[in-house]
């Protein structure tokens, strides 16, 4: 699925095309980390000439021109760190701040007028000022009903977040090449998991849950579009934090101690299994409330993305209690990859990786 169309980023005004391709790398900031991914397309497939990792520290952060700095130093750690000499970066918005709304209007109308009339419209279909927001727009095709109208997504980001983003770039000497939408992205990244998945993607709804440091979310992804999205307060820091409060750690001590597996014996039954339930309980709470909001679409299996997707058993553990089939997002699988780049960094972060993999992708729209 392609989020934002290329010829009409209007406010975002973000994609600008250049004769000779330049290196362009995606770049996932999350409450935690900032993920970068640089790829290579061939009549191979995707190459992945850069990766990296790096964490972030928000204790102390107390403005937000201070967040961001803190941000846009990650990013060029990142840069350093994967050997990238990339200028541009595709960066997603998402969350509260993103809204979407389906819309019908007279098909007669051409793509700019279309624009027009939606700028006009967005205080009534948004109840917000056209000033605070950005906005773009998909054509989804002709109405069912009525020919004579067109179905198009509304997509509005606050201002403020796509500021706070291009900031963070521009920190790191980055230039903004495309802002598109998270949730939009994740739809574009399942099309790198096919020979991973025993069933033909656009065919199928698709549950992608992603469980970051502070917040899972849950992506219902129907024919590569996004139907669904819900925010839960739930994520890999709890787990941290009870190792800190079981052990007398500190967090950083924690998530050392977390990633290197050096605990106690008892941190397996008492620590990591409660933990795991947990995440099955919130994954099947919000699918049961995306299943009593419409009766349209049944979900055919589920996606698990983000660090605790890692967690050994986890799949097995949801796909035996929701009675649904469950993978480990692994965007990768059919990858090659530069020299400086091992197999075992692949393997660590495959899982957490998915969303700056679908922003990689569209460097080649």
């Amino acid at each position: 699925m392609t989020s934002f169309i290329k010829k009409y980023l209007f406010n975002f005004g973000l994609l600008k095309l250049n004769k000779k391709r330049n290196a362009v790398v995606g770049i996932d900031i999350t409450s935690s980390a900032v993920k970068l991914v640089e790829l290579r397309k061939s009549s191979l497939g995707y190459h992945i000439e850069n990766i990296a990792m790096v964490p972030i520290q928000f204790d102390k952060v107390d403005h937000q021109s201070t967040e961001t700095y803190i941000i846009g130093q990650a990013i060029q750690k990142a840069l350093t760190q994967s050997h990238s000499t990339a200028k541009q970066a595709i960066v997603a918005v998402g969350g509260a701040s993103v809204i979407t709304k389906s819309i019908s209007i007279p098909a007669v109308l051409s793509e700019d007028e279309i624009m027009e009339q939606i700028i006009i419209d967005t205080p009534k279909h948004l109840q917000l000022s056209s000033n605070d927001i950005n906005i773009d727009f998909i054509i989804q095709g002709v109405n069912e009903i009525n020919t004579n109208l067109l179905d198009v997504l509304l997509v509005a980001a606050r201002k403020e977040s796509v500021e706070h983003k291009i900031a963070a770039l521009r920190h790191a000497q980055l230039k903004s090449k495309i802002i598109d939408v998270e949730t939009f992205t994740i739809g574009n990244a399942l099309s790198l998991l096919t020979s991973q998945l025993p069933y033909n993607i656009h065919d199928k709804t698709i549950a992608v849950v992603d469980i970051g440091a502070n917040v899972t979310t849950l992506h219902v992804i129907h024919r590569s579009q996004s139907i669904y999205t819900r925010e839960l307060a739930f994520g890999g820091k709890q787990l941290t934090s009870h190792i800190a409060q079981a052990y007398q750690l500190t967090l950083s001590e924690a998530e050392l101690a977390k990633k290197q597996g050096d605990l106690p014996e008892n941190y397996l039954s008492d620590i990591l299994e409660p933990f795991k339930q947990s995440i099955v309980e919130q994954i099947q709470r919000s699918i049961q409330l995306f299943s009593t909001s419409q009766r349209t679409h049944r979900i055919d299996s589920i996606i698990l993305s983000g660090g605790c997707a890692a967690i050994s058993g986890i799949d097995t553990l949801v796909s035996n209690t929701l009675n649904l089939p469950t993978y480990v997002a692994n965007p990768f699988i059919d990858m090659t990859y530069s020299s400086h780049i091992t197999q075992q960094y692949l393997n660590e972060n495959s899982s957490s990786m998915l969303v700056a993999c679908g922003l990689a992708l569209r460097t080649f729209d």
